[in-house]
C-alpha cells in the first residue's frame, strides 16, 4: 500500500549509523534471521526499533541527548563489542527527560559514541540552541 501523498513516498532519513546488537545470543539470533533489535543514528534522531510480534520504534531528537558514553566489560571487549549510553536532557518537557538510553553490544563502541557525540553537536548547532548551566 503506497502513501496518497507524494511527498511521503521520498522521505530521506539520512542514515548516519545502522547495526544490531552482536553478542554471542544476537549472532545466534541473526544468523537465523531472529534478531529483531535495530539501532539507527540519523542525522535528527536516535532510533532504536525492537519487538517482533509487536514492533516497537523509539525516537529521541538528538538535541535532547547530553554525554554519550561507552562501557566495555571484559566479555565484551573479547568480542569487539560495547555498550553506548546518552542521558535524555531536562531542558525537555518530555516524561523522558532524565532516564539514560542504552544501545547495548554494539560493534566498535568508542566509534559509535564519537559519531552519536558529533551528531548531537551538529544537531544543537544546527537549531542553535543554547544551554545555561545552573549555578
Amino acid at each position: 500500500m503506497e502513501p496518497k501523498d507524494s511527498s511521503l513516498k521520498n522521505v530521506d532519513f539520512e542514515i548516519l549509523w545502522e547495526d544490531k546488537p552482536s553478542g554471542l545470543w544476537q549472532r545466534f539470533l541473526t544468523s537465523i534471521h531472529m534478531n529483531f533489535t535495530t539501532y539507527q543514528i540519523t542525522k535528527d534522531e536516535l532510533i532504536v526499533t525492537t519487538g517482533f510480534f509487536r514492533k516497537r520504534t523509539n525516537t529521541v531528537e538528538l538535541y535532547m541527548l547530553k554525554d554519550p558514553d561507552s562501557t566495555e566489560s571484559v566479555y565484551q571487549r573479547i568480542l569487539g563489542i560495547g555498550t553506548v549510553s546518552v542521558v535524555v536532557d531536562t531542558h525537555g518537557t518530555s516524561e523522558r527527560a532524565g532516564t539514560k538510553i542504552w544501545l547495548k553490544n554494539v560493534p566498535e563502541p568508542a566509534k559509535v559514541r564519537k559519531l552519536l557525540r558529533d551528531a548531537i553537536e551538529e544537531d544543537v548547532m544546527e537549531r542553535k540552541i543554547t544551554y545555561f548551566d545552573k549555578i
